[in-house]
């Protein structure tokens, strides 16, 4: 009966040794991961998410317009394996530390996140192109601006248009 005792004066001295939970904030690994976070402004729908997820969780759609694409984000379906987070090159989507996605069935099918991403227009013709987010003009953009607006075909014609004046030719004409 002594070690009890002793165990006992040792826990009421210390305090408790759970988390709070639920009446307090739980406390979370650094390294764990939760739910991921989108953000559309740093998109440029470039697809590698939707290409890495494993479990299929993340959906690209072209509008019908096509003015731009619906970017979907099943929580249902997504494992936290951190997969999209890691290979996406602007940074859109990061893994939060909020794993509370408790929910009804109702829920089910509505616990997504959906955005609209539109396309960015080509500086010289207005083609429709991949968005120039602030993202990725920082860190691409700065190699040659004026050609990072462009859509391949006018950018084609802008680098031939480039080599022909370095190099002292006639640059052909377009019919």
């Amino acid at each position: 009966m002594l070690p009890f005792l002793k165990i006992m004066l040792r826990n009421l001295i210390l305090g408790p040794s759970t988390d709070p939970f639920p009446f307090a904030p739980a406390k979370t690994h650094k390294n764990f991961r939760g739910c991921a976070v989108f953000d559309p402004e740093k998109c440029i729908l470039c697809g590698i998410c939707r290409h890495v997820c494993a479990a299929g969780a993340i959906q690209l759609r072209v509008s019908e317009d096509g003015s731009g694409m619906q970017y979907m984000l099943w929580h249902n379906s997504c494992v936290f394996c951190g997969m999209c987070a890691h290979y996406c090159p602007t940074g859109a989507l990061t893994m939060s530390d909020n794993w509370h996605l408790v929910h009804t069935g109702a829920e089910m099918f509505s616990n997504c996140i959906s955005s609209f991403i539109p396309f960015g227009e080509c500086a010289q013709c207005g083609a429709k192109i991949q968005p120039r987010t602030q993202a990725i003009i920082d860190k691409i953009g700065e190699r040659s601006p004026e050609r990072f607006l462009l859509c391949p075909k006018c950018k084609r014609e802008s680098i031939v248009r480039n080599v022909a004046k370095v190099n002292h030719l006639p640059a052909e004409e377009n019919p």
